[in-house]
């Protein structure tokens, strides 16, 4: 009995081992310059990381393993993973219109703009430092890494769809992804207040924000399926900033 009971104090550790492989995964697809597969992993890293911590709740097993694990994990996932996957994307918009890239023949600003998904990555790392050190359930200091490594996915899956060559082409400008990536990076590492998913109990009243968030990302998902990601993160960038403006922290 006590060993089936340290099975099961493990299947949160085992689904947050699944995220690091998951993260693993998608850099591999990077190599292989498939930013479909890397960001279809991206996004399957993100629900075991979600059911990680679900697990652990529900069967009560959290520790300080865990949740070092956890971080770790989330580091690869939601750090170098999708800074991988900015960085081919920069090197896709920089090539546009060329057979590839030369980095032979690179100019400064070049190599300024691949690295660029570096700031991402170190503001990844500190929003995760933060998070495992200062918890807090019922709001979210700084844009989630989740959520901001689900914005870049859903831009992959646009840029990798042949058949939205005008929205591909104007997210593969230099002049658009670059800003985006430090307003995202900015937004981890800021103090901006961000709506938390996590539910206190199945009410509407305590959960209306939620409920009405996940509402609206299902019929996104319905209308545009893939390339609803991204959109569905901004909405949520959005709600959450007008939210901290006109709502005092006790209101959260």
């Amino acid at each position: 009995m006590e060993n089936n009971t340290r099975i099961y104090k493990q299947i949160p550790n085992l689904l947050t081992l699944m995220n690091l492989c998951s993260g693993f995964i998608s850099i591999v697809f990077v190599f292989w310059r498939n930013l479909d597969a890397a960001a279809l992993f991206i996004i399957i890293a993100a629900v075991f990381d979600f059911l990680d911590g679900t697990a652990a709740r529900i069967l009560r097993a959290t520790s300080e393993k865990g949740k070092v694990l956890d971080s770790l994990s989330d580091v690869v996932s939601f750090g170098v993973a999708p800074a991988s996957i900015i960085f081919l994307i920069i090197e896709y918009s920089l090539s546009q219109g060329k057979s590839g890239f030369d980095f032979n023949s690179a100019s400064f600003t070049d190599f300024l703009f691949l690295f660029s998904p570096l700031i991402f990555l170190i503001a990844s790392a500190w929003r995760l430092a933060e998070f495992t050190v200062k918890k807090n359930s019922l709001i979210f200091n700084g844009l989630p890494t989740p959520a901001a490594t689900l914005f870049f996915a859903g831009l992959a899956l646009i840029i990798s769809n042949p058949e939205e060559n005008r929205i591909s082409n104007l997210f593969l400008e230099p002049y658009i992804i670059i800003p985006a990536v430090l307003l995202i990076s900015f937004m981890m590492v800021s103090k901006i207040r961000f709506i938390s998913l996590k539910f206190k109990d199945l009410g509407f009243h305590q959960n209306r924000l939620q409920y009405i968030l996940i509402i609206f990302s299902v019929l996104l998902l319905i209308l545009f399926k893939k390339f609803a990601i991204s959109l569905i993160i901004i909405t949520y960038i959005i709600v959450s900033i007008v939210y901290h403006i006109f709502k005092k922290p006790s209101d959260l």
